[in-house]
Order: C-alpha cells, then sequence, then structure tokens
C-alpha cells in the first residue's frame, strides 16, 4: 500500500504558510493546491458576499487605485533618518577637520572618520533603494475580501511600543490566509471582523485594505 503524502504546510510556489488545508487556491499567490476537494465557490456564503461587492459603484475605481506601502516606507524613512545623521556628522569632522588648527596627523585622522561616516550614510541610502525594490518586486494583488478575524503583537522598540496586526482574510475565489499590517497609530482604526472590501496585498503582507 502506497505510503499517504504528509499534508502540506506552505505553499510550493511563494513558500507561504498554509493556515487551511482545505483550500484549493494558495491565497498569497493563487497557485493551484490540490489539496482536499476543490473549493465550491459557487456555493461558498462568503464568496457570493463578495461577489455583490462588484456591482458597487466604487469597485472599479478600487481595483485601478494603487495604494502606498506603509512598511516600506517606514523602513525607508527610518534608514533615510540614519543617513542624514551620518552625512551630518561627516560633515561636521570635516569641516572641524578644516577650521581647527591640528597637527597633521589629527587632521588626517578627522578625515578618514569623515570618510567613514558619509560611507555609512551611503550604504543605509543604498540599503534603502534596494529594500524598496524588493518590497515592490513582489506583484501587488488587489482583491474582494472579507475580514475573517484579527490578532494584534506588540512589541518595544526604541523605547515605544509597536503594533503589527495579523488579519486573516478570506476572498471571492474561496482561498483564505493570515496577512501581515503593520500599526499606523492612534488615528488609523484596523478594520473589525466581517468588513468587507478590497484587500491590496504583497505575498503575506496586507498593504491596504479599502472598505466597500
Amino acid at each position: 500500500m502506497a505510503a499517504e503524502a504528509p499534508p502540506r504546510t506552505h505553499c510550493p510556489t511563494c513558500g507561504a504558510k498554509l493556515h487551511r488545508l482545505d483550500l484549493s487556491l494558495c491565497a498569497y499567490c493563487a497557485t493551484p493546491l490540490a489539496l482536499g476537494g476543490k473549493a465550491e465557490v459557487a456555493a461558498d456564503e462568503i464568496a457570493l458576499r463578495l461577489a455583490r461587492l462588484r456591482d458597487h459603484a466604487e469597485f472599479a475605481r478600487s481595483m485601478d487605485w494603487t495604494p502606498r506601502d506603509p512598511e516600506t516606507e517606514m523602513r525607508g524613512e527610518r534608514m533615510r533618518r540614519r543617513a542624514g545623521l551620518f552625512a551630518l556628522l561627516a560633515a561636521v569632522l570635516f569641516g572641524a577637520s578644516e577650521v581647527f588648527w591640528l597637527r597633521r596627523s589629527d587632521v588626517r585622522g578627522l578625515q578618514f572618520a569623515a570618510a567613514v561616516a558619509a560611507a555609512l550614510g551611503l550604504a543605509f541610502l543604498f540599503r534603502m533603494s534596494f529594500d524598496r525594490r524588493r518590497s515592490l518586486a513582489q506583484p501587488l494583488r488587489r482583491r474582494p475580501a472579507l475580514v475573517v478575524s484579527r490578532r494584534s503583537v506588540t512589541a518595544e522598540k526604541g523605547g515605544l511600543g509597536a503594533t503589527v496586526y495579523f488579519f486573516t482574510l478570506h476572498f471571492d475565489d474561496a482561498s483564505e490566509g493570515e496577512f501581515r499590517w503593520p500599526g499606523q497609530g492612534v488615528l488609523y482604526e484596523p478594520m473589525p471582523n466581517g468588513t468587507t472590501g478590497v484587500a491590496y496585498t504583497r505575498g503575506e503582507r496586507l498593504i491596504e485594505f479599502r472598505k466597500l
């Protein structure tokens, strides 16, 4: 008797963790999974509810809209600030080597330190550009979705609490998955369970959710 294949826990194409094994499509890259039976999209009550979103007056505009990528922008802003600080340090050190009467060895030491600071600033700018290109390389997917559940994790960074939300989303093709979304302050209220709209995702990241 042939041994039964172990249950698949990750998508074979994108590597994302599968949170349900009874679905036929990966929620992150739409790869057919051949797990369990084929999802009955037509009989899925949630899918029927989401299908009606296509008749919403704002649906076509929502599908054409491209949101900003908050996680990529926040990382980029942190690296931009660091690059600016190193550039300022380089300018101060180089200026000190030119203004003050110092021994030649001290001048060379300050100029070397200024060059190191400038190089670190450029490294942060390069890393910011590389990180942005890598983040945006993943295709942006726009799909009608319903928020099934959400949870949050708060960690301390630099003395401040940073909250990351995890939303389980159900799509109109009957696929379902959990997506990461960074908290954006008290003025940006996360979506409650049962909210419907258009979800904008890149891999396992939720970029934006436009309520309809």
